[in-house]
C-alpha cells in the first residue's frame, strides 16, 4: 500500500533504500523523465522557498558538480535520475 507525500508517492515499506516512487510536479502530475531549467524550477520549487534568482542558484550548482545536465541542442537538461540524485546529495550534507 503507498502513502501519498508532498512530491511523490512511496510505498509504505519506507525502510527500504531501494524502492519505486513516482515523483510529481507541484501541480500533481508525474515529473517528465526529462526536464528543461523552468520544469526543475517548478519540481524544485524554488520560487515557493523564496528563491529570487532560481536560474542563478541551478547554475552555483551546476558549476561546483552538485548537479549534473545533459545538453540537448544545445541547452541544460536535468534527466529525473541526476535531479533525484542532486537531492539526495543535498539532503546528506
Amino acid at each position: 500500500m503507498a502513502r501519498a507525500t508532498d512530491n511523490f508517492t512511496i510505498p509504505m515499506n519506507e525502510n527500504s533504500k531501494y524502492f519505486a516512487f513516482v515523483p510529481l510536479m507541484p501541480d500533481g502530475k508525474p515529473a517528465p523523465a526529462v526536464m528543461l531549467e523552468k520544469d526543475l524550477i517548478d519540481f524544485l520549487r524554488m520560487h515557493e522557498l523564496g528563491i529570487k534568482n532560481p536560474g542563478n542558484t541551478l547554475r552555483y550548482y551546476r558549476e561546483c558538480g552538485k548537479l549534473k545536465p545533459t545538453r540537448i541542442g544545445g541547452r541544460n537538461a536535468y534527466t529525473l535520475d541526476a535531479v533525484m540524485e542532486f537531492l539526495e546529495k543535498m539532503t546528506k550534507k
